[in-house]
């Protein structure tokens, strides 16, 4: 994959975090010297809350950093943190801050697997009785339970005739 090919796509995982871009408070740039025969650039960049993807090197970076295009694409696609890649040498940073290539890992999409929304709805569906069980125990829930009983109390005086109605004698 080349850098016109791998700007593309980075630039297709970033798509959708535009409103976390706009809390970015200060520049981040980052090129990426590409590993390959070509020796091909690209950058990344948060510029006044907008993401900049571009195949191009980036002069007044933040953060230059060298890794294969398989590397750069598994970062930014979810599947390889940016701290496991800095820490087995996956991506080497040549000049500037590492903590500005980190900082571009919060717009990436988080990986979801579709077992693991499942898994949630069931434990949802788990805990509602819970919150109900602890409702009961509350002392409020307490004070009503001698009601309910005062109730069924009453219940069966209810059920006597009242006077003149029941049956002659």
């Amino acid at each position: 994959m080349n850098n016109v090919e791998l700007a593309k796509k980075v630039e297709g995982y970033l798509k959708g975090s535009a409103a976390k871009a706009k809390k970015f408070e200060d520049l981040v740039a980052v090129t990426i010297s590409l590993i390959s025969d070509n020796n091909e650039d690209m950058y990344v960049t948060v510029r006044d809350g907008k993401i900049l993807v571009d195949h191009y090197v980036y002069e007044d970076n933040n953060c230059a950093v060298e890794a294969s295009a398989e590397i750069i694409d598994k970062m930014f696609s979810g599947e390889l943190s940016f701290d496991k890649a800095l820490a087995d040498g996956s991506v080497l940073v040549k000049s500037g801050d590492p903590a500005k290539l980190k900082a571009l890992e919060c717009l990436v999409p988080s990986k979801k697997t579709v077992s693991k929304p499942a898994a949630k709805k069931t434990d949802d569906k788990k805990t509602a009785p819970v919150k109900t069980e602890e409702k009961k125990s509350t002392p409020a829930a307490k004070a009503e339970a001698p009601k309910t009983e005062e109730k069924k109390a009453a219940a069966p005086a209810a059920k006597v005739p009242a006077k003149g109605k029941g049956k002659k004698r």
